[in-house]
């Protein structure tokens, strides 16, 4: 293993996911039911009741009952309304989760750069991320690119600063909540992610770091079961490179349309693929793949692995503040969030194989010498000088017989 450090003038920012509460908006369920129309056996009241069981859909962390599931269905058909759309209009949107927004000192609009996608965690406002789900879907239309982030300042007072609403009613602690969380500079969403939950009345700072690996040209011309993890380079059926997590999710996607015969709606949806309704939703979370016992999956070799760290204070609203940042904000419904790269300087270790197509002589050298006490280039030596000996004894026994043969 060899490691070495890197100095950036300019590095990719990371890509950032602000996930807001799996819990639908209180007016925005209000203003939702008087808009639809109902089927003869349902009405605004009762559908109140159980139009929080709609997050099943795309949560594992919500409870349903399948029949209200069914009923919300019939509830969206007859009103030509999908699971996505309907649930989408009754979260909470980028403009009302995020309060203000500033990027290397500089207050942008907030839906400017941050995007509402469906995650692997529900609804969450994406910045400097992708979504193959959306990519897959408007593959059709008109194609959409990406904008990437990159910073040249380093440090606290760097990178992006975001002010968090904090005005929900907190029914629930595992679904009343907000989070955010990081990952590599354009990173594909769909996956599940672990983040940091923020709280009201707090600031928090958001380093992030990254270690870089690589592995030598030797290691690279072994076969992947020798070397045990596959390129970066590598594409699969769905993403444009190799990561574990995508490769996991690829396996999850087959598994569940094999056993269910459709996919999750939050899972990127292959051609011809239909969305899990409510009675195969239980057969959808048993087929999904467990984390231990897949091996078709390996580690990346060349990954880029990130380290972040979290630190919270909080806001006292009595103690007057200095960057105009601050001003207008209420501190104890708000979470001021600081996200930034920690420095310029990038570890990279590179990781070279045990032994390759060059040196492997060497190595049955030192076999060679354990073995017998002599290298394979002594024994070389030896056959050598004993194939001389009897080239040389061969020719003398042909001229004798040539000088005692009768004339």
């Amino acid at each position: 293993m060899v490691q070495h450090e890197q100095v950036f003038m300019e590095r990719p920012f990371p890509s950032v996911t602000l996930c807001p509460e799996v819990k639908f908006v209180e007016e925005k369920i209000d203003a939702f039911l008087d808009e639809i129309q109902y089927p003869p056996n349902m009405n605004a009241s009762s559908t109140r009741d159980i139009i929080n069981q709609l997050a099943a859909f795309y949560s594992l962390d919500v409870v349903y009952d399948l029949g209200d599931l069914l009923r919300l269905e019939e509830l969206l058909e007859y009103n030509g309304l999908n699971v996505e759309t309907a649930a989408e209009r009754l979260t909470a949107t980028c403009e009302e989760t995020l309060i203000k927004c500033r990027w290397e000192n500089a207050l942008l609009n907030c839906s400017d750069i941050f995007q509402m996608e469906l995650t692997g965690d529900g609804f969450c406002c994406i910045f400097n991320g992708r979504s193959l789900r959306r990519e897959m879907e408007d593959r059709s239309k008109i194609k959409h690119t990406d904008r990437h982030w990159y910073t040249s300042e380093f440090g606290f007072d760097s990178g992006l600063t975001i002010a968090v609403n904090q005005s929900q009613k907190l029914s629930s602690v595992d679904l009343s909540y907000k989070w955010i969380a990081l990952q590599t500079s354009q990173h594909f969403v769909d996956t599940t992610m672990n983040g940091t939950a923020l709280n009201p009345g707090a600031e928090q700072w958001i380093s992030y770091s990254s270690t870089g690996f690589q592995i030598a040209m030797g290691a690279k011309a072994l076969s992947p079961s020798l070397r045990r993890c596959n390129m970066s380079t590598n594409v699969l059926r769905y993403f444009p490179h190799y990561s574990k997590n995508y490769c996991l999710l690829e396996k999850e996607i087959a598994s569940t349309l094999n056993k269910c015969g459709c996919v999750r709606t939050s899972h990127p949806r292959p051609p011809g693929a239909s969305r899990c309704r409510a009675p195969m939703l239980l057969c959808a979370t048993q087929a999904m793949i467990s984390y231990i016992t897949i091996d078709e999956c390996p580690l990346t070799c060349d990954v880029e692995v990130i380290t972040v760290a979290a630190s919270s204070f909080t806001l006292d609203p009595t103690i007057r503040t200095v960057e105009p940042f601050y001003d207008g904000l209420n501190f104890k419904k708000v979470t001021v969030v600081r996200v930034f790269i920690q420095e310029r300087k990038r570890k990279t270790k590179i990781r070279w194989s045990y032994f390759g197509f060059f040196d492997l002589f060497s190595q049955l050298g030192g076999m060679f010498s354990i073995c017998f006490g002599c290298s394979v280039l002594t024994l070389l030596e030896l056959l050598q000088i004993g194939w001389r000996v009897a080239v040389i004894w061969f020719q003398q026994l042909l001229e004798k017989r040539q000088v005692h043969r009768p004339k």
